[in-house]
């Protein structure tokens, strides 16, 4: 088997995965062997469901990964592994096949050797990619078969499968099919560049004809025990959801009595809480009213500095004011000063010449008197 070179973060609510259609047939508590663990993506959600998973894989560094979730981690190639030995005769409630048979030269011992680890009633789960897919049956119309890193035509891929080829394995290994599952991708969701314009239109018809032209993987459940009267067809992923929709309400029930037990919890912590006194209710309620107290002062603060604030504004703006009335002031002085000496001037040549006038006429002097009187000088 190859080395593994895939990791996976498996959502259990993508349906149209064959891990998740596998992990969700697994009955909860199973015991399982995981053939091909790659780095435990499948391993990790089965323990989550409360199973035991024992792994195989070829490439120790994807094991180191794994093992963390596996009770017993076998580093080796499944195809010469004595597979009872190196499991120490365990007996499984399931055995995982997941997209490893198409990576081995011989599938069909391997596939014996893991029904013989089946246990009364077990089961085994394989997928395998489909090699008739459109996207596929266009390729090779163009005279072309190219290699991917992984996906249908994945580099490390030994084998291919058809259904009726898997049919035939699992037959020839006296298995018997309980249950087909398939995945779906369209013509141009795969991993093959296809373009259907390139194409007749006739030719894109013919390839999508047929059940499994969107078919992506199978996804058989096998058993060692007797055939049905009828094997069933293959399941829709309409079932799938509904056993999705199964195991939801599983884990909605679990969720739902772990959360009565936090509730118990919750109640326990408020009756505690209760008997611890009213003292303790009485010094919070007193804290709180300190701080409303604090928080009112601080208000009054910033109400007081807001008006500070403003006062300053104020008189600055008055301030400034008050410079522009004196700078309008100063040239106003000055020129009543200066009218005030020019008036006083003429005041006195009126009065020298009402003296030498009054020399000469009297009648002239009085007339001159009362005018030196009328502007501001005064008797004698």
């Amino acid at each position: 088997m190859a080395p593994s070179r895939y990791t996976a973060d498996i959502n259990l609510d993508e349906v149209n995965t064959s891990h998740t259609l596998a992990i969700l047939d697994v009955p909860p508590g199973s015991l399982v062997l995981d053939v091909g663990t790659a780095d435990g993506s499948v391993a990790r959600r089965l323990v989550e469901r409360e199973c035991r998973v024992v792994g195989i894989e070829v490439d120790p560094d994807a094991a180191s990964a794994a093992e963390r979730y596996c009770e017993r981690m076998v580093i080796g190639d499944v195809e010469t592994l004595d597979l009872a030995a190196a499991v120490d005769g365990l007996e499984f409630d399931v055995v995982l096949l997941l997209d490893v048979l198409e990576h081995l030269r011989d599938p069909l011992p391997v596939l014996k050797a893991a029904a013989n680890r089946l246990r009364p009633g077990g089961r085994a789960i394989i997928s395998v990619p489909n090699v008739t897919h459109a996207a596929l049956r266009l390729q090779l119309l163009t005279g072309s078969f190219e290699y991917t890193e992984t996906g249908l035509l994945d580099r490390t891929h030994l084998r291919f499968f058809d259904r009726g080829s898997l049919e035939r394995l699992v037959a020839q290994a006296g298995l018997t099919v309980v249950d087909r599952m398939r995945t779906s991708a369209g013509l141009t969701e795969t991993e093959i560049p296809i373009d259907p314009d390139a194409f007749p239109p006739e030719t894109v018809e013919l390839a999508l004809s047929g059940e499994d032209a969107d078919t992506y993987q199978f996804v058989y459940v096998v058993t060692a025990g007797q055939p049905r009267a009828a094997g069933r067809e293959m399941v829709s992923l309409g079932e799938a959801l509904q056993r999705r929709v199964q195991a939801a309400d599983r884990v909605r029930a679990e969720a739902e009595a772990y959360v009565r037990v936090l509730e118990a919890r919750v109640a326990e912590l408020e009756l505690e809480i209760s008997r611890k006194g009213q003292a303790e209710l009485d010094a919070r309620e007193r804290a709180v009213w300190i701080e409303a107290e604090l928080n009112r002062r601080m208000e009054e603060i910033e109400h007081h500095h807001e008006q500070l604030e403003y006062l300053k504004l104020d008189l600055a703006i008055k301030n400034e004011q008050l410079s522009e009335l004196q700078a309008e002031l100063t040239p106003i002085r000055a020129r009543a000063d200066q009218l005030e000496r020019t008036l006083g001037f003429a005041r006195h040549r009126l009065v020298d010449r009402a003296s030498a006038a009054s020399k000469r006429v009297p009648a002239v002097h009085r007339v001159l008197k009362r005018a030196a009187e009328r502007v501001g000088y005064g008797k004698g």
